[in-house]
């Protein structure tokens, strides 16, 4: 407990920097470019992640599945970056093409030159994320640390510099987003973290069939987190876009902690039988319930202060968003690690049932309440969709496992032993103690 205890502290310590980072230069980007001008950035950054997660075809989902084959492992790291770059290219092509032919300006763009920017990004994009799953898979959470902390602390030099001289446009902010979307990448590439030996050709077709076959799962997923983001600029336009965008990136924060927890478990989740890794998942779970509950409370009490002290007056609107999407949000974080388990089991459709209700649902009630109550409607659409996302992945974990769904919520003996834990981990605590009872 005490080892994974310090590998959370340890990248837990890397996301907060990083959040630190990313509320300066989120803020930085605010101000400079007011609602209207951060809805069109956030709607080409937009068209960008889209075509980067539906262009990879779950090569993250497929490399862990295919992880459990000792054998693999080697070819699997060696074709992760080749692989992603060419995935990443045709699928940067294709959303640029696509917005090219239902024009920019129904996506609320002045023009097609910033989706051309953006979609730079997209290859980029796509060999980081197979990297870094190598990386976790290995068990080399430090890598997957100095990674994040570099392209952040990239993006928020650059931004402050154009901001400080008044020389940040959408244009400039997109061209520093792209830049450091390469620098998690060239790290990997330094210190060789996600490459191996040899190349397999074979596997490499293999990871993409098994990849696709899960991919309507988590494609569904990201557009649940998304398109909401596309109905609202029609609906409403840029500025709501802007101040939406503003509240789920605030709300996104509520996911560090449990996010943390999942990646560093990542590696015993899928390097081990399928009853250690049950056990293990009920038994952390029950920990990042904790940890996307806590963050949720702070959220939710400082965001009054917090959005109009940091991002401006203009953005106040956010305030009462943040509130709607904080418990989907906090859900979806509490839920990842059953969700990884049910992908190791190799069965598509305990991946793809839960994403493909879930995103249907929040398409029909954004359809619904966008045009009643606009971006407060988005967002208590987007809420219950994550809700039940979490809800259906529980469920079937409980099925699939025997374990009952009640045994993932926390208990007063899971909160002593998680502040124990951590506080072993502080400089000077004795390393020798044991855990407390229970």
């Amino acid at each position: 407990m005490a080892d994974t205890a310090r590998q959370v502290l340890g990248m837990l310590g890397s996301r907060a920097a990083c959040l630190v980072l990313s509320v300066f230069t989120s803020a930085a980007i605010a101000r400079s470019l007011e609602p209207e001008g951060r809805g069109i950035y956030y709607m080409a950054v937009t068209v960008a992640t889209t075509a980067t997660m539906l262009g990879h075809l779950s090569g993250e989902q497929a490399q862990s599945a295919l992880w459990t084959d000792a054998e693999r492992r080697e070819a699997l790291a060696g074709n992760s970056v080749p692989l992603a770059l060419v995935l990443g290219t045709l699928s940067g092509l294709a959303g640029t093409a696509l917005v090219a032919v239902i024009g920019p300006e129904s996506l609320n763009l002045p023009g097609q030159f910033l989706v051309v920017v953006a979609c730079l990004n997209v290859p980029l994009g796509i060999a980081s994320n197979y990297a870094v799953n190598i990386v976790l898979l290995r068990g080399q959470v430090r890598v997957a640390n100095w990674s994040m902390l570099a392209g952040a602390l990239t993006q928020c030099i650059a931004v402050a510099a154009l901001a400080a001289g008044e020389r940040l446009s959408v244009v400039a902010a997109l061209v520093v987003w792209v830049a450091a979307g390469s620098v998690p990448l060239v790290v990997f590439i330094a210190v060789g973290a996600g490459a191996g030996r040899h190349r397999d050709l074979a596997l490499a077709r293999t990871t993409v069939v098994t990849g696709s076959r899960y991919h309507l799962g988590p494609a569904s997923v990201f557009l649940l987190m998304n398109a909401d983001i596309y109905m609202l600029s029609a609906f409403a336009g840029a500025r709501e876009v802007g101040i939406y965008s503003l509240a789920v990136g605030l709300a996104g924060y509520i996911r560090v902690l449990a996010d943390v927890v999942s990646q560093v478990m990542l590696k015993r989740q899928f390097n081990s039988t399928d009853t250690e890794s049950a056990d293990v998942t009920v038994q952390i779970t029950r920990y990042a319930v904790l940890l996307a509950l806590a963050p949720a409370l702070v959220l939710m009490l400082s965001a009054p202060v917090l959005v109009s002290a940091v991002y401006g007056a203009a953005y106040a609107d956010a305030v009462p968003l943040v509130m709607l999407l904080a418990p989907g949000v906090m859900a979806l974080g509490a839920s990842r690690l059953p969700s990884s388990y049910l992908l190791r089991l190799r069965r598509a459709k305990l991946i793809v049932v839960p994403s493909v209700i879930a995103l249907a649902v929040n398409i029909a009630l954004n359809l619904l309440l966008i045009p009643v109550w606009g971006a407060a409607g988005c967002a208590l659409a987007s809420s219950l969709a994550y809700v039940l996302l979490a809800a259906l992945q529980t469920r079937l974990f409980a099925r699939v496992t025997g374990i009952r769904a009640r045994n993932l919520l926390p208990v007063t003996a899971d909160l002593r032993t998680l502040l124990y834990a951590m506080r072993r981990c502080v400089p000077g605590r004795n390393a020798a103690a044991s855990l407390p009872p229970g």
